[in-house]
């Protein structure tokens, strides 16, 4: 079972999970109540069924309750005592909710101890890394994952050490290993917008905006490239969906 938890303001995205049941459907559905109905029935059922119970924390994050969130991710690591992904849940709650990077390097760092391939848990351990100031240490982690978030982290720390060329290479891996991953597409504008390529960026940054119509920093980059370029049409269009997204978003 795994899931990566939204940011406040992005959609979740649910990973492929190696349970079936039919919650999972209402989920991606965005039907996240439906699914609360059918997992609590189910682990009225089944009490001691730890994936039910882990799916259920992630519907409860789903429609904000994270206090439930996090009462049926603290039973899910007794259910699946193993499982790297309740520490993984409760670590990018701490880390994206409760911003403590502290807290969540630690729940990070017990779920590497059940599995010390698991990607996810090595990369957001490598971004606390990052944050506290640990570049080298992170980029340990990041080659240790051999995932696409690895290469992702591995850019951005090239990108930040000034080597856009060795950042390229890694993101371009990165979009080789999850071509709809819109972070990967957006850094992969950035790293060009800052080589004096905005020809090449603005294809990027228009897949990161076509894959996530609601981040509004990429629209306005894109409209900075369409406007180093001499495309005023583009160059508006961009900025009106980017005011737009600006009033919702405030």
């Amino acid at each position: 079972m795994g899931f990566i938890i939204a940011t406040p303001r992005l959609p979740a995205q649910l990973l492929e999970l190696p349970i079936d049941h039919p919650a999972q459907q209402l989920l991606r559905q965005g039907d996240t109540f439906a699914a609360i109905r059918q997992l609590r029935a189910a682990e009225a059922r089944h009490p001691r069924d730890g994936n039910t119970v882990l799916l259920l924390a992630y519907a409860y994050y789903l429609a904000g309750q994270k206090s439930l969130f996090a009462q049926k991710a603290a039973a899910a690591i007794s259910l699946l005592p193993k499982s790297p992904e309740p520490h993984y849940a409760l670590g990018r709650y701490y880390l994206d909710d409760v911003g403590r990077c502290d807290r969540a390097s630690a729940e990070f760092r017990l779920a590497l101890a059940r599995n010390p391939q698991h990607a996810p848990s090595l990369y957001h351990l490598g971004w606390c890394l990052e944050l506290d100031q640990q570049p080298k240490e992170a980029a340990r982690l990041y080659t240790q994952s051999n995932s696409w978030l690895g290469h992702l982290g591995l850019a951005r720390l090239a990108l930040d050490a000034s080597e856009p060329d060795k950042a390229l290479a890694s993101a371009n891996t990165a979009a080789r290993l999850r071509p709809d991953a819109f972070m990967v597409h957006s850094l992969i504008g950035k790293i060009h917008q800052r080589q004096g390529n905005c020809l090449q960026a603005i294809p990027a940054f228009q897949r990161a905006a076509a894959l996530d119509p609601t981040d509004a920093p990429i629209l306005y980059q894109l409209a900075r490239c369409a406007a180093s370029l001499g495309d005023p049409s583009l160059q508006r269009e961009t900025l009106k969906r980017y005011e737009l997204l600006r009033s919702i978003y405030n």
